[in-house]
């Protein structure tokens, strides 16, 4: 109830207290004063001398309570300025975040967009036919390539925004055509790319399709991003223990990631070492969009042999009935 600081404030108000009374003593205040109020009897004076220290001790304990309430002000006080703060230097991180978002994202768009246009400047000085196809398809390239990092910034900008809608969905289609879209990437680099689908799997599940593809999608184009020879193998499993859950695995032969870097992979705008290409944000969105599905992800990796990245999403086995439906 008392802390150290109101003990210390009464046994001043007690000090102040012992010394007037001292001096009233010493000087002979209270014969003076009997002497005086008996030459006017009156006034009732002894009566009101008895009423003083009742009056000095609601003195103190308005004091005390005064005390207490500016106490309590001054740490609203002090928890507002703390707050404030706090929200102060949120709004610096965001503004830092936006400076490095824009920096970066016109840094990156910029080259897409300069090999389109030199690509047709010069298709339109060439009259050889297969220096025209060559740059037409360099044209086509930088424009997926600017595709590709346009639909980054919009997942990234979207996904604290979109709820994960739950639909029934066929586990091996979606393995399918994540493999089909990413073939073509891979056989441009001279990699493998290997799908297995393991036999627990139901055939219809229920839950997070479009982020477990996302998801997919970018692992895989991470993995072809970063591997120079070899290949990547992504297999698709089920866990129906302690909770249904879809399980997905990404390896690859690739560069590795360090340790020291495996903590920072996950962050806006980081890439891995000896990365010159995308925004950085792959891997971030990868995560939020896990997580927003009460997900996990974990990574393993050995500079030089590769990465496996595991993926456990929520899911449930479905009846085909629904399917149809």
């Amino acid at each position: 109830m008392f802390n150290k600081r109101h003990i210390g404030e009464m046994g001043v108000y007690a000090l102040v207290l012992v010394l007037v009374t001292w001096l009233f003593i010493h000087l002979d205040a209270y014969e003076a004063f009997q002497a005086w109020s008996r030459t006017q009897e009156s006034w009732e004076l002894d009566e009101l001398a008895l009423a003083l220290p009742a009056v000095l001790i609601c003195l103190v304990l308005f004091s005390l309570n005064r005390v207490r309430e500016l106490r309590a002000r001054a740490r609203l006080l002090e928890e507002s300025r703390r707050e404030l703060a706090e929200a102060h230097e949120s709004l610096h991180t965001l503004n830092r975040s936006r400076e490095t978002f824009l920096t970066t994202a016109c840094h990156e768009l910029k080259s897409p967009l300069i090999g389109i246009v030199n690509a047709f400047e010069l298709l339109r000085l060439s009259d050889d036919e297969a220096d025209q196809r060559e740059l037409i398809e360099l044209a086509g390239l930088s424009a997926r390539k600017l595709g590709l990092l346009v639909d980054s910034v919009l997942q990234f900008s979207r996904q604290e925004s979109l709820a994960p809608a739950q639909t029934v969905f066929s586990p091996g289609e979606l393995l399918t055509s994540v493999t089909d879209m990413s073939q073509l990437q891979a056989r441009s680099r001279g990699l493998t790319l290997r799908a297995r689908l393991a036999g627990d799997v139901p055939p219809l599940m229920r839950g997070s399709e479009s982020v477990l593809r996302l998801v997919a999608l970018n692992l895989v184009g991470n993995a072809v991003r970063y591997t120079d020879r070899g290949g990547i193998e992504v297999e698709l499993g089920y866990r129906d223990a302690p909770a249904g859950e879809l399980v997905l695995t990404v390896s690859d032969t690739g560069r590795g990631i360090r340790a020291e870097d495996l903590k920072a992979i996950f962050k806006p705008y980081v890439r891995a070492q000896g990365g010159n290409e995308g925004l950085g944000l792959g891997l971030s969105i990868v995560q939020r969009s896990v997580e927003r599905c009460n997900g996990t992800i974990t990574v393993e990796s050995v500079p030089g042999k590769g990465s496996r990245f595991t993926v456990r999403i929520p899911a449930e086995p479905a009846p085909e009935d629904e399917a149809q439906a």
